[in-house]
């Protein structure tokens, strides 16, 4: 089964950060970093960090995400998102409002009436009127004995629904993973028939090139041939001809000596 933490949502084309997804990872991480001091800003940050995955351009999972970056687990930053999920309920209300997440993580399996509910009678029976996280769990605890360290039905709903949302992404992630290496292996068998034929095109036009040398080549060899032999044809006429014109003149004085002797014998 592939790694999820590889993975990005579909909805994410692309790992890359826009101008004003920058700007506002930049602006809630100042928050995170000046205020692990106040869980429920931190908490809100957390959660928009996760929703719109604004991580997505250095981390491939939300749970990288905090490791790397802020050096804490997956469990404490859902613990901080529930947290400011549950004083966003508590806000309106007029209630006191909670100073730590501790007290407020037994109230984030509840429903928001029942959140509401039990914090107020937390505040109630608080003797200084800021409940601890103990007291809130044992409040959770009464009113929920079945279920035991706290948990309520709507924990389980909750959970559930988690594990829907949960397997619903990871397949649309499987999905997803699955497309892009559908387009990667796509691509490289497009690039790898451009580079085929970009190289039958290079040896082919090799070929034609050695082809046109030994054609130039032969042309150059023929017209060599035929200069030479211009030359020589020339070189050879010349002393032809003042060959020729040597035996004529020899054979004139032949035949003028053997006139002259011819005559002598007829003197006689």
């Amino acid at each position: 089964m592939p790694n999820t933490n590889t993975l990005l949502k579909s909805e994410y084309p692309t790992a890359q950060l826009d101008a004003n997804e920058r700007a506002r990872l930049q602006k809630l991480e100042s928050i995170v970093e000046n205020g692990l001091q106040t869980f429920y800003e931190v908490g809100k940050a957390l959660d928009e960090i996760r929703e719109q995955k604004l991580y997505r351009e250095s981390q491939k999972s939300f749970e990288a995400y905090c490791q790397d970056k802020w050096g804490i687990v997956r469990r404490t930053a859902d613990r901080l998102i529930g947290a400011a999920r549950v004083i966003e309920n508590l806000t309106p209300m007029g209630v006191k409002i909670p100073a730590h997440e501790r007290q407020v993580r037994p109230l984030a399996g509840l429903s928001p009436e029942q959140q509401l509910e039990i914090w107020q009678e937390a505040l109630e029976s608080s003797p200084n009127g800021m409940p601890t996280g103990a007291a809130v769990q044992r409040l959770v605890d009464q009113r929920f004995p079945s279920l035991g360290s706290g948990r309520t039905p709507k924990d389980t709903d909750s959970e559930l629904e988690k594990l829907r949302s949960d397997n619903k992404r990871l397949r649309e992630e499987i999905r997803e993973q699955n497309r892009e290496r559908d387009r990667r292996a796509a691509a490289v068998a497009w690039e790898m028939e451009q580079l085929r034929a970009e190289n039958r095109q290079l040896k082919a036009e090799l070929l034609q090139r050695d082809r046109d040398w030994e054609v130039r080549l032969a042309v150059e060899r023929r017209k060599i041939r035929e200069e030479v032999r211009a030359e020589l044809k020339a070189e050879y006429e010349g002393q032809i001809n003042s060959l020729t014109e040597q035996l004529a003149e020899m054979t004139n004085n032949y035949q003028a000596v053997l006139a002259r002797l011819t005559a002598l014998e007829g003197a006689k």
